[in-house]
């Protein structure tokens, strides 16, 4: 009988990991972490317990833990890139760009294919204003990942940063192609417009971006501006005014909008 004890620990410990995965499936995250824990109980020596528990440790916002269990799964298993990237991201989240890029730099060391964390670090590096860097991060998880959009999205943002507009438009429509929907990638697109001088197709995807979200306090504002540019001063008072009432007093643009329509106010209607 002793001869069982093994395979009975193994399947309580399994047994906590599927229990977990389903409290955390139905959003029962204190209950979720329970499980985990008590899993990592069961076998201390066996980084999956440790991982699930970090990543949902990590999805609500409880950092500090979330590191501490990716670094106690690392030290068991030094080989597990994918920890190495997760805790980037905890490491990004809290603004530790420098560590994020040291776990997103080992990850790829293991693992040279690495989407997330190319991607990852491409994220960091512009954060950090390495923006040369990040362009090659970026074009590296593109590589491996053609229909990555949200890399297409912060490849179009470094080009911004490095003032190359014609190439930004084409990653922010590269993005749009391959994730529809984006509110976001129509107002960079928009701004880049603007920053080449066409302020139409700006004005058109500012309104694309508000079509999917009406009260985007950013479209909204670079709408009102593009039409107070073209000299269409109804459509950006109306823009403006939107932004005010719909808008938290605490924005910036909301100041600055208030700005503006006194701005308008000698214009006729």
């Amino acid at each position: 009988m002793a001869a069982l004890w093994p395979k009975e620990e193994v399947v309580m410990e399994n047994h906590h990991l599927v229990v977990g995965r389903e409290f955390e499936e139905r959003e029962l995250y204190q209950e979720a972490l329970l499980e985990y824990g008590k899993a990592v109980e069961a076998e201390s020596a066996n980084p999956s317990p440790l991982l699930h528990r970090a990543a949902l440790l990590a999805e609500v916002g409880q950092y500090a833990p979330a590191l501490k269990d990716y670094t106690r799964a690392l030290e068991i298993d030094p080989y597990e890139s994918a920890a190495y990237n997760n805790r980037g991201d905890v490491y990004a989240s809290l603004g530790r760009h420098e560590d994020a890029i040291a776990d997103f730099t080992q990850a790829l060391f293991i693992n040279p294919d690495d989407v997330d964390s190319y991607y990852n670090r491409g994220l960091s590096l512009a954060e950090l204003g390495k923006m040369t860097a990040a362009l090659e991060d970026l074009t590296a998880a593109l590589a491996l990942d053609p229909r990555h959009g949200g890399a297409y999205n912060n490849r179009g943002l470094v080009h911004v940063a490095l003032g190359d507009y014609a190439r930004a438009v084409e990653d922010f429509s590269k993005a749009l192609e391959v994730r529809s929907g984006f509110a976001c990638s129509f107002d960079h697109r928009g701004l880049a417009y603007e920053k080449l001088g066409d302020l139409r197709s700006a004005i058109q995807d500012y309104t694309e971006a508000l079509a999917i979200a009406p009260h985007n306090a950013d479209s909204l504002y670079h709408r009102a501006c593009a039409y107070k540019e073209t000299g269409e001063t109804k459509k950006a008072r109306s823009d403006f005014q939107l932004l005010v009432k719909v808008t938290d007093t605490k924005h910036p643009f909301v100041a600055l909008a208030r700005q503006k329509i006194k701005e308008l106010e000698g214009h006729s209607p």
